[in-house]
């Protein structure tokens, strides 16, 4: 056991009371010894030939989940990010179908659907003066969803009508009349039911969150590096403060920023990731006590999370509504939320601050210290004399707050533009100013929104349904990561409650067959009410969040008599990669105050931080199954694939219809696929106070099971291959980590058996 663990177990047996000074002890450990260094794919503590085997067999069970038409898809980015061309040399250097199996059942293909009435819709050469027929169809979208309600006065809200996008980019950006990333540029409300809204038979169609910028370019300045500095005019017609995202040739471009590297393909995983570590200190928080509450009755008996408590206001104010479960004097399992005022670098560590011109254009980037997640801040100061930065508005990307942070990098100062591909605005100009590689590119788009398609019930009772969303590329949106952010439950996320399609009060809405790509913000949110939405065989790639978000709300602890969370959701046979790109603590999957969700058949892999959250145990009846997780926790540490906490207790009828209980329903996790690496520790992370959990039937390689201030879950049939070949900062090196100090409170009802643990 390493020595950081014999002094927590000491700590806990010696006297419980001292748990504050034990997450302090965890924290400066995790600061100092494991913070995410660059780590290669495979396992350095196992032979090739061994390693490379278990990649192998990874990669086979992706291609065994993958549907028919993505076999070869899906094999060929998992080799990829595998980096299997290390195993050249082994006999496992390629995958090679054993055809032994047949493939699971994935999500079924989406029938067309049959539409009573369709408008037809191309940008080439139509004009919204038409009828929106084959041979004339209407120019926008926005403009045939028009003309679908007024056909409803003669088609009623009963039968199925369909806009059929004819292939081309729709530029939704240029004449969109909101920024909300609740609304979209399609908008969606109660009276549009029974809707399709696809892609003309497989033609390629992509709606853009940008405006496609006519320039005309000159050149501004040689650099020293026989680089040149382009300058071009922003037309009249862009909104200067919804650009923040660049777009060239359909990728997004790097915002000026030092240490060089691109966000998108450099990180804490990689040798050069773009992130400095040299912070001289960190300027202490100032701590704003919140209105606390602490609720003594209902408890819950047998735990050691049992009562509900919530902060207002104070320093819960940074979020939006003003709360948080981390922001009372004493929350348990860890301290009260701040975030530090600003940092005083190492000498030269920042080279060009004493030039800055504008510094409070720029931004930090930067970890939390424990590496749970990452902060983001507007820079309102800076002191070059002294090397110190003080911060602005931010720090609200993830909810446990810190006094100090990790490694870094500073954006959007255009001192720092000194890089082939990175760009800087100068709004009180209008200047836009890039710097190409070596000829000049052709397609700069500019983002304008955040929010494409939007579905949005006006009730519960008067819900949105049977809409279907299929066969469209969604892109190049604004980022949203210094929008309103709140804190869902007893997790340690705060959540954007915003997404590139954005559903609320919706019952029967599918969104299958699309491309969320190149996007500022998450890729599809689920907030509040959501009844048997399905979401299937979508890919989400290059996301600045998360992919998927599901985010019910309560009335306090009462989620009884609330109905205000997503229900019964699927979400299957999607690929989920490159995700995460700017804030760190996300994950595909995030599940927050929800029902009933089930997440099957999906590949996933190069992530920052989990796979799949759980982040509290509100109602619970999830189901994680048949899924094929990889290259997780690329970024920060202390965490799984699949990570779950329930620190935060909610009345619901999870146990039985109708009556109240503190306790929810069970989970299932099971015959899922996980290759631990990176700074993963665990496969499937239990964490604090985590309980009514199967996990059955996975087969979990580099680490083992962990229980952690939980109790009644169950572990069988499972399957742990080389569980102590880890090291302190990769893989659990046990079998089992078992950690419950209080007789009572936690690891009762762990049942553990028939499970094959296979040691290194």
């Amino acid at each position: 056991m390493p020595n950081y663990l014999k002094k927590i177990n000491n700590l806990f047996h010696k006297n419980y009371e001292l748990k504050q000074e034990l997450y302090l002890l965890q924290e400066t450990y995790f600061d100092q010894q494991l913070k995410p260094k660059y780590g290669r794919v495979g396992n350095p503590n196992v032979n090739l030939e061994d390693d490379c085997a278990l990649r192998a067999f990874t990669i086979e069970m992706a291609n065994y989940i993958a549907p028919s038409f993505w076999k070869s898809k899906w094999t060929a980015l998992s080799e990829s990010a595998f980096q299997m061309d290390e195993c050249n040399e082994t006999k496992y250097r390629t995958y090679q179908s054993s055809h032994v199996h047949k493939s699971i059942k994935t999500a079924q293909e989406t029938k067309k659907q049959i539409c009573y009435h369709t408008v037809y819709v191309h940008n080439a050469i139509g004009h919204d003066l038409y009828k929106g027929t084959f041979e004339k169809p209407m120019k926008t979208i926005p403009a045939a969803l028009t003309f679908i309600r007024t056909l409803r006065a003669v088609y009623g809200n009963n039968l199925t009508l369909c806009i059929i996008i004819r292939e081309g980019t729709y530029y939704l950006g240029a004449t969109s009349t909101t920024t909300s990333s609740k609304i979209g540029a399609i908008a969606l409300t109660s009276d549009d039911n029974n809707l399709v809204i696809e892609n003309y038979q497989n033609e390629r169609v992509v709606l853009s969150g940008g405006i496609l910028l006519q320039l005309e370019w000159s050149v501004h300045a040689k650099t020293t590096n026989s680089g040149v500095i382009m300058k071009a005019q922003i037309p009249s017609d862009v909104k200067l403060d919804q650009f923040n995202e660049l777009h060239i040739d359909g990728k997004r471009a790097i915002v000026a920023k030092y240490p060089n590297g691109d966000p998108s393909t450099q990180g804490l995983y990689a040798k050069d990731p773009g992130f400095t570590y040299n912070v001289e200190k960190w300027l202490p928080p100032i701590y704003n006590p919140s209105v606390e509450i602490h609720l003594q009755e209902p408890y819950r008996n047998g735990t050691e999370f049992p009562n509900y408590q919530l902060g207002i206001g104070g320093g819960a104010s940074v979020f939006d509504p003003p709360t948080n479960f981390w922001s009372t004097a004493s929350p348990p399992a860890g301290d009260n939320y701040v975030v530090p005022r600003g940092f005083t670098v190492k000498n030269d560590a920042l080279p060009h601050l004493h030039n800055w011109s504008e510094p409070t254009s720029g931004f930090v980037h930067t970890f939390h210290s424990g590496y749970w997640g990452g902060w983001i801040f507007e820079i309102a100061s800076i002191n070059s004399t002294e090397n110190t930065i003080m911060f602005g508005q931010g720090g609200f990307q993830e909810a446990r707050g810190s006094d100090s942070g990790g490694a870094f990098y500073v954006a959007n100062i255009f001192e720092e533009l000194d890089s082939p591909n990175e760009w800087f605005l100068d709004k009180e100009t209008r200047t836009l100013y890039f710097m190409p590689n070596q000829t000049m590119p052709e397609v700069f788009v500019a983002s304008q929104i955040s929010c494409l398609i939007s579905v949005s019930g006006s009730s519960i009772e008067n819900s949105v349904n049977n809409i279907t969303i299929q066969g469209l590329i969604l892109t190049e949106t604004s980022h949203t990561y210094m929008k309103d952010f709140m804190v869902p439950s007893g997790g340690d996320w705060s959540v954007h409650r915003g997404g590139t399609i954005y559903l609320t009060n919706t019952k029967q809405i599918s969104i299958t067959h699309n491309i969320f790509t190149q996007l500022g913000s998450n890729g599809i949110a689920l907030i509040d009410y959501n009844h048997l939405t399905s979401i299937t065989l979508n890919e989400f790639v290059w996301l600045a969040d998360s992919a998927i978000i599901l985010v019910g709300s309560t009335n306090g602890i009462d989620g009884f008599s609330v109905a205000s969370q997503p229900v019964n959701i699927l979400i299957q046979s999607n690929l989920i990669h490159e995700t995460g790109i700017y804030v760190k603590q996300s994950s595909p999957v995030l599940i927050a105050v929800s029902r009933s969700i089930s997440v099957i058949g999906n590949l996933m892999f190069n992530i920052p931080r989990a796979a799949v959250n759980i982040n509290d145990g509100f109602y619970g009846n999830h189901t994680l199954s048949w899924n094929v997780m990889f290259n997780t926790v690329r970024e920060t540490s202390d965490h799984g694939a699949i990570n779950t906490w329930d620190r935060q207790p909610y009345l619901s009828d999870a146990v039985q219809s109708g009556l109240p209980s503190l306790w929810q329903h069970g989970s299932y996790i099971h015959h899922n696929t996980i290759f631990n690496n990176y700074n993963a520790l665990w496969p499937i992370d239990h964490d604090d106070g985590s309980c009514f959990y199967e996990d059955s039937y996975n087969f979990l390689m580099y680490g083992g099971k962990k229980n952690y201030l939980g109790h009644s879950k169950k572990d069988h049939h499972q399957i742990y291959v080389y569980s102590d070949a880890g090291t302190d900062d990769f893989g659990s090196n046990t079998c089992l980590d078992y950690y419950a100090p209080r007789r009572g409170y936690s690891g009762w009802n762990e049942v553990y058996i028939e499970n094959t643990c296979i040691l290194y």
